[in-house]
């Protein structure tokens, strides 16, 4: 486990954080704030310590110099926790709002759906019908209808107009090719 995860308790941060469960940032922060004291002060007594048996005890005074590496190293370690701890603090506090902000929107849209569904039912657009009874009532609408409109459509889609006697009757083909030609024309134009 790296040295980061054994500061947060190698917990992986899997819902929201909220100020009430980051308060013991400011003390993890203060209790690396000591470490990182206490180690300022063993790099310069180990320098000290080298630097004035570097003579006398050469032996010792490169055992010194490399508990004074191996302090220092725990030092970059330290600034390296503080400020990703700082870092993720941020972090949480913007996660929280986009979570808040998200909350929001969802409360808003199950407001605005809850009243959709109200208008839609109060309106009678969810009315049932009866499906026999729709085509009786289709079936009387035809039978009702002048057999002669439908012939007289039919013919006037066949023959030119009277207005129009000065262009050429369209056969058959082509009226399916300018047909295709627009239905072309529709799917090759831009969205």
């Amino acid at each position: 486990m790296s040295f980061i995860g054994k500061l947060s308790g190698g917990e992986k941060l899997t819902k929201p954080c909220r100020p009430e469960e980051t308060e013991p940032l400011p003390d993890r922060e203060e209790l690396l704030g000591k470490k990182r004291e206490f180690l300022k002060k063993k790099i310069d007594q180990e320098f000290l310590f080298a630097k004035t048996n570097s003579r006398k005890n050469r032996r010792g005074a490169l055992q010194a110099l490399k508990r004074k590496r191996w302090y220092e190293k725990h030092l970059k370690n330290i600034d390296c926790a503080v400020k990703a701890m700082r870092s993720a603090h941020e972090h949480m506090e913007i996660v929280n709002k986009l979570n808040d902000v998200m909350k929001e929107i969802t409360e808003e849209h199950d407001l605005t759906q809850d009243m959709t569904e109200t208008l839609l039912s109060s309106a009678g657009f969810e009315v049932e019908f009866d499906e026999e009874e729709l085509l009786a009532e289709l079936q009387r609408l035809e039978n009702s209808l002048d057999e002669t409109v439908f012939n007289k459509d039919a013919a006037e889609r066949r023959l030119p107009s009277s207005a129009s006697h000065s262009q050429p009757a369209m056969t058959e083909e082509e009226d399916i090719e300018g047909d295709l030609e627009r239905l072309r024309c529709w799917a090759s134009a831009p969205s």
